[in-house]
């Protein structure tokens, strides 16, 4: 019996405190018109899709697992 067992998102979280500046720049970059700006003045948009990006990541790493 195989059992596949999800990460939480708080794990996915603290496993991008590795990421650069600069790649978290370029990511709100190609997410959003006007990049950090962008995100600063829409927090609501930034959470939201940041649950999003979690939920996503746990569904591939479910699927590669």
């Amino acid at each position: 019996m195989i059992i596949k067992k999800r990460k939480s998102k708080f794990k996915i979280i603290w496993s991008m405190r590795k990421w650069s500046y600069d790649y978290i720049n370029w990511r709100l970059v190609t997410a959003y018109p006007g990049g950090m700006k962008y995100a600063i003045k829409h927090p609501i948009e930034l959470i939201k899709d940041l649950w999003n990006y979690l939920s996503w990541c746990q569904k591939v790493d479910q699927d590669i697992s």
